[in-house]
């Protein structure tokens, strides 16, 4: 959900709640003002009534149905306060019961006492409940309408210099050489934005450059001690007088030199993935790069005694960088035979969905997804480095395509999931 979305309906909940809390403050307030108008009006119609008593208008002239006036025999003690009521009485042109409001006195006027009761109609709770719910729902309406539509006109406005700047950070790249130029702005809160990303991105390509170029100096340069290192030790093989101890310390050597090269030109393939230095993604034919890497493993396969089943669809496109496609099928197949039994087997499937490739093999000791966290081995003992997987799995995520891995039926089974 946008931003501006969220603020406008935060404000529209916002102005609810203070209607709802308004809306009843009003009605308590209107009611107290119709109650005292109301009683405003009887006082006013008593004083009319015992004025015309005093003149000497007779009794029988005054009574209505509002109003009930009993002469008090004697001279009892009179109550003059005005006590006011609600009472049920019928409505004169309604004809059913209503709300009223009463007024209760007694006077003295002639020396005749006086007991009156007047009444008037009040308006019902309910009615005045409908008339402020109806009034304040209107005015809700009306003020939520004017809210949508300038929030979305003027905060459009307000907010350009966000979009603008949410565009020009989706087009910038660590490996270009181009600044990130962003908007100018007179908001405040914007500048402060502007110059937190200025220098967030620029301390981001700093560290990338110097990542970078440490990853290739260190790959680089350890070649050339590990070139001299085995060039020195093929010398010692020539030398006539080695024992056998020596010829195998010397061969032991070797071995974890080629594995230690092996491992630096890996971990630089790494994080040249990771930092997406193949970022050459166009639409290539898949099914070429899948026959190519088979045809280069035939020789190996018979070695082995392996057979290779095939199944390629022609001219499946995948869009993908070139090399990370040739780096993926290489990977699969290598780690297909190297993890596969003598006279074992391989099947290679390739379709419009997937490219799928099993072997047979040993069950794994470890779980499936660990073997792709790097340097994970099935098994310990293997002179594999355990970064092929984790290649394969990095060259997936940068491509946008997913992998699965599961042992089933004496087959490990990898399958590469096109978009």
């Amino acid at each position: 959900m946008r931003l501006l979305t969220k603020t406008t309906i935060f404000y529209l909940l916002l102005m609810m709640l203070v209607f709802s809390i308004g809306g009843i403050t009003i009605y308590r307030s209107v009611k107290k003002v119709v109650a005292l108008e109301t009683d405003y009006a009887l006082i006013y119609n008593f004083q009319i009534i015992e004025a015309a008593l005093k003149k000497g208008q007779e009794l029988e002239d005054l009574l209505t149905d509002k109003v009930y006036v009993n002469k008090l025999i004697g001279l009892p003690k009179i109550d003059s306060s005005f006590k006011f009521s609600d009472t049920i009485a019928i409505h004169p042109q309604l004809k059913r019961p209503e709300p009223h409001r009463k007024l209760t006195t007694s006077r003295l006027i002639n020396e005749h006492g006086y007991h009156f009761q007047i009444l008037e109609v009040f308006i019902e709770e309910g009615d005045v409940l409908d008339g402020v719910v109806n009034v304040i729902t209107r005015l809700f309406l009306v003020l939520s309408i004017v809210i949508l539509v300038f929030s979305f006109l003027i905060s459009k406005k307000l907010f350009q210099p966000f979009q603008d700047i949410l565009k020009r950070i989706g087009h910038f790249n660590l490996k270009s050489d181009e600044d990130l130029i962003l908007p100018k702005t007179t908001t405040k809160e914007f500048k402060e934005l502007n110059h937190f990303i200025e220098s967030m991105t620029s301390k981001a390509r700093q560290d990338y450059l110097s990542l970078k170029e440490f990853s290739e100096n260190a790959s680089h340069e350890m070649q050339t001690p590990i070139a001299v290192a085995k060039g020195k030790l093929e010398l010692l093989l020539e030398s006539e007088d080695l024992q056998p101890e020596h010829l195998k310390l010397i061969q032991s050597a070797q071995v974890s030199l080629s594995k230690l090269s092996k491992m630096g030109m890996a971990l630089s393939l790494l994080t040249k993935i990771e930092n997406q230095e193949f970022s050459n993604q166009e639409p290539i034919n898949f099914s070429k790069i899948v026959e190519s890497a088979i045809f280069d493993f035939k020789e190996i396969c018979e070695l082995k005694s392996l057979t290779i089943e095939t199944n390629i669809a022609e001219n499946i496109k995948l869009k993908i960088d070139g090399a990370l496609a040739d780096i993926l099928v290489g990977n699969l197949l290598k780690n297909a035979v190297h993890h596969n039994w003598v006279k074992g087997h391989i099947k290679v499937t390739l379709n419009s969905d997937k490219l799928t490739i099993s072997n047979s093999g040993e069950k794994p000791v470890i779980p499936t997804e660990q073997l792709f966290n790097r340097f994970t081995k099935n098994n310990q003992s293997s002179s594999t480095l355990g970064l092929g997987l984790s290649i394969v799995k990095k060259i997936c995520e940068v491509s946008n395509l997913n992998i699965d891995y599961y042992y089933e039926n004496e087959e490990h089974i990898l399958k590469i999931l096109f978009p």
